[in-house]
């Protein structure tokens, strides 16, 4: 004879197998150092996001965070309302604005579905620190392809704003924290 709740426990645990439970994949960042030790670039333009998801995504605030960042890797970027001044086209050429190299944020996915339930925001951002005096080498590049998950942000933050801010600023540092510090090189000045 079968019990009934050892049927219904049966029940749950094949119904709750088949629920679409987001898989964590944890931290995916993929570098690549280039030369960036050797050109050990002072000014860079962080250009503005290029949004290849098709999503809604915070780009202003993402920018914000990696200007930030690379303040945090004793890198020296340009005010960005001057880089803006650059841009044409809703394009930013690197070189631009004198800049020794330019950031630039690609966001190829940005799924924000589970941003309200679960804090959690699915992203592929490739980053490339370009040369802007030499040709447009890639001196650095990042790639991270995984879920970033903010759990409590809505305890902790009390505005909508400031939890994407935070949020930003955590997948920001995730990137550009294996971007090497920048190491000032003698006879060279560190501040402009």
């Amino acid at each position: 004879m079968i019990r009934p709740i050892s049927c219904l426990a049966v029940s749950l645990l094949v119904l709750s197998s088949c629920q679409g439970v987001p898989e964590h994949r944890g931290s995916a960042v993929h570098t690549d150092t280039g030369s960036v030790l050797q050109e050990s670039p002072i000014e860079v333009a962080v250009a503005p996001v290029v949004n290849a998801s098709g999503a809604s995504l915070p780009a202003a605030a993402l920018r914000d965070s990696f200007q930030n960042e690379l303040v945090e890797r004793r890198y020296s970027p340009l005010a960005l309302d001057y880089v803006d001044r650059k841009v044409t086209e809703a394009a930013y050429t690197p070189g631009a604005s004198d800049e020794q190299a330019t950031l630039v944020i690609t966001v190829e996915k940005w799924d924000s579905s589970l941003w309200t339930s679960h804090g959690a925001i699915t992203a592929k951002v490739v980053t490339q620190l370009i040369d802007a005096t030499g040709g447009g080498k890639v001196l650095w590049s990042a790639t991270a392809d995984q879920r970033f998950d903010f759990p409590g942000l809505r305890e902790h933050l009390s505005t909508e704003t400031a939890r994407l801010q935070y949020a930003c600023d955590e997948i920001a540092a995730e990137l550009l924290g294996k971007l090497p510090p920048r190491k000032p090189r003698p006879g060279r000045l560190t501040t402009p």
